[in-house]
Order: structure tokens, then C-alpha cells, then sequence
């Protein structure tokens, strides 16, 4: 016998039992409590049927006639059960000094990815090595995305407090290198390090966020991150454009820990969330090393690849078609054992068949591949075409970030108040494309109407997407999962633009070598010079003395090649677009999801 119990007929749970009333059909049938053997929960492909046999084993019970009470030894899966959301509140006032510490962490691990964009060349000249000099951004950005992944499922084992400290002192301890380096190679291995523990905050800081907030009030609390992002990678290049010229670059990395310390202490006394089971010894067990490993075998090299790629070396080399080779094949190695091997996975694959998180993958991907080259080249497009100086440059970048931060307030409000997302995901992915391809228009004859509107729409299509599209996948996983969720939204988002980068970096320098040779050729004595601003654009500004016709042709080099840039960042946007209608909307919760066993 089937008792068919309605699919959403949820009332309030009473001694850590939820009732549901049964449907008509199966009250009317005749069917005694006594003979029923199974229940039926919701409805169509949805439902599932669970065999009661002995009610004093199964966890069922008949609780009045016309109900029937599921009790806590029932699945979470299947029914809305006490075991799936916690009882405790987090006061107010608590809530709001733990956003605090978890915006200064995300602040400060922020504003190293973007503080060198504009003087990592002065840097490079001092240890005369300007081959290279890309690589003090490049070894963050390449330790930050590998390790994203990985802190999700390690908080899951060893605990979220434990977690966040262990990356911050980590960070810590790179900056404290980088700030005591002596030569370059020490600098980019310190600033790995760095990143290592840059990366673990920025997505422990997420992580931390979705564990002491509900779905419906943590559009609010996240866009508190996304101004601390915006704010960090709007005033990164200006301050380190001010701290270079005005003293020692090696103060860029000494201001982290005044920052990272005193986080810390506020968490620990604030950040009163539950702690994995289990001793040391069980939990390291827990660890799938080999899933680290094998990760770590495919996303480095082909991270390098993209680095290379164009710039150093010829996409069709073979040290860079080997190295994409070899580091798909560990892709592969890496699939099986997060598929056969592996007790807990670091990226279970059977998140994959949840449509909201292929859709909010591949959306994020997209996303950052959208984003970070306007970072990027926007300021270059100043310095050369517009003549700004590095400060000028990064200031132009707030009318994007400005306008991000915004437009972020707005979309967690939307999302508190209404409980929707996928408009502002598709809302967000339109004004992003737009914003993007007005850039095709940007020449010297620009006005600052034109170059700060088109920002502003590119800064308002990234602010309602940034939280909503996280909260997609967020909303249709279980609690357990969203740790993993959260970290491998940011893992794709940042891969996403060091791909773009990529390869709209090697449009941009292979279009500047070609017109720098020409134009050396008929300007001889300064194609030194005209070599030199391929990799330092702020020279155009500097020398005073350079003749007109020099000066023109420099100006028009950089401008024909930022506007092919701006043409490939197109195709990315277009992604973008087709990437947000994949979204379905899934409710948001009002009580707090359990994420820690």
C-alpha cells in the first residue's frame, strides 16, 4: 500500500518532528494508517517513495489522523527536515562584527591582486630584468586560482576557523618575503606564496559569509564584499602608483599585516560556528591528497601555458601546445579519481548534474574572462592613448568599480526583499555585453562622457551579477555542498579572466610588435624607445621631448591594438550573455542551511 503525502503541504516542526498533511487522494481512498506501507513525497519526477515497514525503525509515525509525522532519521533530501537548517540565530550585533573582519580579509587579499598593475614595471627596472617582470602578477594570480577549490573542501574536514587562519598566516608570511625580497626570483616565488594564502581567504571569506547568513539575507551582507572588492581593485593601482612614487615599493606589502592581524582576533572571538567531528588524526584521513595532487598536476601547467602563450612563446610552440597537452591529460587523471578514487571529493561530480551550478560555472567563467581585461586595459589605453600617468590611469577605473558597488547594494536588496535572481542574472549579463562592445568605440578623440558611461554600464551589469549568480548555485545544492560550490564559483570566475588575459594579451602584443617595428624602422633613433613602450606605456607621458610624429605614431600603435582587444573582449561578453539564460530559479531560503557535519 502507497500513502501519498502533498509535495508542498510543509507546516512548522514540533519537537524536531515536520508533519505533512496527507493529499485528499489518499485520505478519501479508504486506506487505514495501519495498512499503509510506503509514502510518496512530492510530486511528478520529483517524488520519492520511502518504505515505512516497522514504524518503530522506519522513523514514521502516525501523528493524528489525516497526517503523517516524518521524523528526524529521514533524509534531508527528501523532505524539508530539522537536520537540513540550524536552530541557533546569530545576533545582530555578532552578525555584523564577523561581515566586518570577513571585509577587511576580503579587502586586503583583493587589493594585492590588482596594487602592482601599474608598477610592477618600475619594480622590474630596478632589478633590470623587464622579461620577466609580468611574472610578479602572474605567480599570484596562477597560486590564488589553483588553491580556491581545495579550501572548500578543507574547511569542510578541518574546520572554517581553522582554515581562515592557516591561509592568513600564509599571507602573511609571503608578504612579509615579498616586502624582504633581494631579487626578482625571490619576489615571484614569494608572491606564489602569497597568493597561496590570498587565494584561501578570498574564498574562506565566502564560505564563512554563506555559513552565518540564509539565502534570502546574504545578498545583503555580500554586497559589503563586493564594494570591498571593487573598492580594492578601484584605489590598488592608484596606491601603488602613489606608494612607488612618493617612497619604497617594498611599503605595498608591509601595510597587509596592520590589516590581517587584527581580522583575525575579531573572528576568533566573534566567528562562534560549529567545528567538524572528529580527532586530527580521522579528519586528516578524510583529506583526498590525491585529488590535491592531481588538481594541482592540471591547473598549474596549463595556468603557465596561458602565460606564455603569445608572449613568450608562439601558441602553436611546442613548449606551450606540450605543456596545454599534458596538463589536459591530468585534467582527465584528476576526473577519475574525483570519480572513483576519492571517499570525499574536493569537486564531487555529481554537482554537475544540478542545472544551476553547470549554469553559474560557466557563467562565472565567463564572467571573469569579461571583466578582468577591462582591469587591465582600460588603464593601459590611458597611459598610452590618453597620455595619464599611473595614478591618472588607475583613477579611471572608479566609475566601473564605482557603479559595481552600487549597483550590488541594489541586486541584495531585490534578493532579500523578493527572493529573485535570475532576472538580475540576466539583467546583468545584457548591460555587461553592452558596456563591453561600447569600447570598440573609445579612440583619441574620446570625450570623458564617453569613456566613463560605457564603464558604467559595464560596473552596473557586473554588480547585479556578482552575488546573483553565486546564489543560483548556492540555492539548489545542500547545505553540505555549499562550501564546495562557493570556492569552485570563484576557482572558474578567476580562471576565466587569466584565460581572457591570455589571449587577449597575446592580440594586444602581437599587434604592437608588428606596428613598433614599423614604426621603429621609420623613426631609427628611437626604436629603442618605441621597443620600450610595449612593456611601459607611461612613457608616451613622460618624455617631453619626443617629436609629434613620434608621438602620433605611438599613440595610434597602442590605439590600434587596444581596439582589436576591445573586438575579442566581445566574444567573451557574448558567453556571458548566452551563459544567464541557462539559469532556473530555485527558492531562497529564509533559515540558515547546516554546512558543517
Amino acid at each position: 500500500m502507497t500513502l501519498l503525502v502533498a509535495a508542498d503541504s510543509y507546516t512548522t516542526v514540533a519537537n524536531g518532528v515536520d508533519t505533512h498533511p496527507v493529499s485528499t487522494s489518499a485520505s478519501s481512498s479508504g486506506l487505514s494508517d495501519k495498512d499503509a506501507k510506503q509514502i510518496v513525497v512530492g510530486s511528478g519526477l520529483d517524488s520519492q517513495i520511502i518504505e515505512l515497514g516497522d514504524t518503530q525503525d522506519s522513523g514514521v509515525k502516525v501523528a493524528e489522523k489525516g497526517t503523517v509525522a516524518v521524523a528526524d532519521s529521514l533524509a534531508p533530501s527528501v523532505v524539508a527536515s530539522s537536520q537540513g537548517f540550524n536552530k541557533e540565530t546569530i545576533e545582530k550585533g555578532r552578525l555584523y562584527i564577523i561581515v566586518a573582519g570577513l571585509c577587511l580579509l576580503f579587502f586586503v587579499s583583493a587589493l594585492d591582486t590588482t596594487i602592482l598593475a601599474t608598477v610592477y614595471i618600475d619594480i622590474s627596472n630596478q632589478y633590470d630584468d623587464m622579461t620577466n617582470g609580468i611574472w610578479i602578477i602572474t605567480s599570484y594570480l596562477l597560486a590564488t586560482t589553483a588553491v580556491q577549490p581545495i579550501f572548500g573542501k578543507l574547511s569542510d574536514i578541518l574546520g572554517r576557523f581553522e582554515s581562515v587562519v592557516m591561509s592568513t598566516t600564509i599571507f602573511c608570511i609571503g608578504s612579509v618575503m615579498c616586502a624582504a625580497s633581494h631579487s626578482l626570483a625571490m619576489l615571484v616565488a614569494s608572491r606564489a606564496i602569497q597568493g597561496i594564502g590570498g587565494g584561501g581567504m578570498m574564498t574562506m571569506v565566502s564560505v564563512i559569509l554563506s555559513d552565518v547568513t540564509s539565502e534570502r539575507d546574504r545578498g545583503k551582507f555580500t554586497a559589503y564584499l563586493a564594494a570591498s572588492w571593487g573598492i580594492a581593485s578601484a584605489v590598488g593601482p592608484v596606491m601603488g602608483g602613489a606608494i612607488v612614487e612618493n617612497a619604497s615599493w617594498r611599503i605595498i606589502f608591509w601595510i597587509n599585516l596592520p590589516v590581517c592581524i587584527p581580522s583575525i582576533i575579531v573572528l576568533y572571538f566573534a566567528l562562534r560556528i560549529p567545528r567538524p567531528e572528529g580527532s586530527l588524526r580521522e579528519k586528516m584521513r578524510r583529506v583526498d591528497f590525491l585529488g590535491v595532487l592531481t588538481f594541482q598536476a592540471f591547473i598549474i601547467p596549463i595556468i603557465i601555458a596561458f602565460a606564455w602563450g603569445g608572449q613568450g612563446y608562439k601558441w602553436v610552440s611546442g613548449r606551450v601546445l606540450g605543456t596545454i597537452c599534458g596538463s589536459l591529460a591530468m585534467g582527465l587523471i584528476f576526473l577519475y579519481v574525483e570519480w572513483k578514487v576519492a571517499v570525499e571529493p574536493i569537486v564531487p561530480l555529481r554537482l554537475f548534474r544540478i542545472r544551476n551550478v553547470v549554469a553559474s560555472g560557466i557563467s562565472h567563467f565567463a564572467m571573469g574572462a569579461s571583466i578582468y581585461a577591462p582591469l587591465m586595459f582600460i588603464p593601459s589605453w590611458e597611459l598610452s592613448v590618453k597620455r595619464s600617468t599611473e595614478t591618472q590611469a588607475g583613477l579611471h577605473l572608479l566609475p566601473l568599480m564605482g557603479t559595481m558597488v552600487f549597483t550590488a547594494t541594489i541586486s541584495g536588496v531585490v534578493m532579500m526583499k523578493l527572493g529573485r535572481y535570475r532576472e538580475l542574472i540576466i539583467l546583468g549579463g545584457a548591460l555587461i555585453a553592452i558596456g563591453n562592445s561600447l569600447l570598440i568605440l573609445l579612440d583619441p578623440d574620446s570625450n570623458s562622457g564617453e569613456r566613463i558611461g560605457f564603464l558604467v554600464i559595464t560596473g552596473a551589469g557586473f554588480g547585479f551579477t556578482v552575488q546573483s549568480m553565486i546564489m543560483g548555485a548556492q540555492c539548489a545544492v545542500e547545505g553540505m555542498d555549499m562550501a564546495i560550490v562557493t570556492t569552485l564559483m570563484l576557482f572558474l570566475r578567476t580562471l576565466g579572466g587569466i584565460f581572457s588575459l591570455s589571449v587577449l594579451s597575446s592580440v594586444f602584443n602581437n599587434r604592437l610588435r608588428t606596428a613598433a617595428d614599423e614604426l621603429g624602422a621609420q623613426f631609427p633613433q628611437y626604436s629603442q624607445l618605441i621597443q620600450d613602450t610595449i612593456n611601459d606605456q607611461s612613457i608616451i607621458g613622460k618624455s617631453t621631448d619626443l617629436p609629434v610624429g613620434v608621438r602620433l605614431g605611438l599613440m595610434d600603435m597602442f590605439q590600434s591594438a587596444l581596439h582589436k582587444v576591445f573586438i575579442g573582449l566581445t566574444a567573451f561578453s557574448a558567453l556571458m550573455v548566452v551563459s544567464t539564460l541557462l539559469f532556473k530559479h530555485v527558492k531562497m531560503n529564509t533559515r540558515r542551511k547546516k554546512t558543517i557535519k
